[in-house]
């Protein structure tokens, strides 16, 4: 009989031509019994082999368990990240004239999208970005205005985030990356890092100075990795975090609405008779669109050309938007135009928030405009009885309003609204 003890714990035992095999496990609890049969004679040959597989077996040969890394150590525990970042190019269909998809880095979108929902980048740690910035509500805030930290109101209704090649193209951001579109409801901000900083800065927001928000990522056990990965080593400035956070947001997008369906469709890149992949009634209210809306809210297939304008909500005036920034009369009351990619989500509506829904909207064009003084010019209509100009009121009847309403829900991208690129990252 021969007895020999492998690596692996295991007794081997060769015994008349029957090959027995005794094998204790590593935790020393089982043991595993195999034997040839009665006419299985092993052969002296094969012996010798099987020996010499056993010998060249040491403890030493056994592979090593991977070791974890600084991901495994300091991200995974607190983010829902992959190792590789997704790609955040925007790919825009061929009927998009005009706009520009953003190319973004991976990992610096990436990083852009963890600061964009890190809520201990605010003074109490409950809020960040997406707090007021829902994904699922076109990247708006669906309350009337927005709740900053210690529960602190906001005075005005978060703009929606979701159509970003709109605001990303390179008609809208020059060669540094400035941007030539002004930001917020009152076009105060020049830049996303203007936008972001106010929003950082802002008591009723996240009320931290940069300086802050700085020390705060340094502090942090995973943004050492996302910064290597972003940028090439581990260092924090406030370029970098803008610099993320545009990325970030400049790949949002939405461009996969039925509307862009059925332009594809069709194969047209301007929507000027009925698309086949549209209903009658969504048809009739494109038309609508395109004859009362178009001209301040954009092309449905190239760029707006207005991009604030006064459009009757009040007089006098509670918020003077624009006017409370430059001081000057003629300002007052003028708001941001936005796109209207998503505005099926997007509820409630106008700065304030003091429409609940699409319905409320249509009617204050169909009948609501108020007299004003600087009350844009396509809203206004020459009254020949008494010589002066008047608000114009579409005064459109109800099967109008459903049209219109209907052909606004076919701009809702629903892929964006759940693209797990753009969700929340944080375990």
């Amino acid at each position: 009989m021969l007895v020999y003890r492998h690596c692996l714990g295991a007794i081997s035992i060769i015994r008349n031509g029957s090959f027995f095999v005794f094998e204790q496990g590593r935790n020393a609890k089982y043991f595993t019994f195999i034997k040839t049969s009665p006419s299985m004679r092993v052969k002296p040959v094969l012996i010798c082999l099987l020996l010499f597989g056993l010998l060249a077996c040491t403890h030493e040969s056994e592979i090593p368990l991977p070791q974890p890394d600084d991901f495994d150590l300091q991200v995974s525990p607190f983010l829902s990240l992959d190792r590789t970042a997704p790609d955040y190019t925007v790919q825009l269909p061929a009927h998009l004239l005009g706009f520009s998809g953003a190319q973004a880095k991976p990992a610096v979108a990436q990083l852009g999208r963890v600061l964009f929902y890190d809520k201990s980048l605010s003074k109490d740690g409950s809020i960040s970005c997406a707090s007021c910035h829902h994904q699922n509500a076109g990247f708006s805030d669906p309350e009337k205005v927005s709740t900053g930290v210690y529960g602190r109101l906001g005075t005005r209704n978060a703009m929606a985030l979701g159509s970003m090649p709109w605001l990303s193209g390179t008609f809208v951001f020059d060669s540094t990356g400035k941007s030539l579109l002004p930001l917020f409801w009152d076009h105060r901000a020049g830049s996303v890092a203007e936008q972001s900083t106010a929003a950082f800065t802002n008591p009723l927001e996240m009320d931290l100075q940069i300086s802050e928000v700085l020390e705060k990522i340094n502090q942090s056990l995973f943004y050492p990795w996302l910064f290597q990965q972003a940028f090439g080593d581990t260092l924090v400035t406030e370029a970098r975090v803008f610099t993320a956070l545009s990325q970030f947001m400049g790949s949002m997008s939405s461009q996969h609405t039925r509307f862009d369906q059925a332009m594809l469709q069709a194969g047209a890149t301007d929507p000027v008779a009925d698309l086949p992949g549209l209903t009658p009634q969504e048809n009739e209210g494109k038309t609508l669109y395109r004859l009362h809306c178009e001209s301040c809210h954009g092309g449905l297939t190239s760029p707006q050309k207005v991009y604030e304008a006064n459009n009757g909500l009040e007089n006098p005036y509670i918020d003077k938007g624009k006017g409370a920034i430059t001081n000057k009369f003629y300002d007052n009351g003028v708001f941001r135009v936005p796109m209207l990619r998503n505005i099926g989500k997007t509820a409630p509506y106008m700065h304030d928030g003091r429409f609940a829904d699409l319905d409320a909207v249509i009617e204050h064009y169909s009948s609501g405009v108020v007299k004003v003084f600087g009350l844009h010019g396509d809203l206004l209509t020459y009254n020949e009885n008494t010589g002066n100009y008047d608000p114009r009121h579409l005064n459109l009847d109800p099967t109008q309003k459903a049209a219109l309403k209907a052909f606004l829900l076919t701009l809702t991208d629903e892929a964006a609204l759940s693209d797990p690129r753009f969700s929340d990252p944080f375990k």
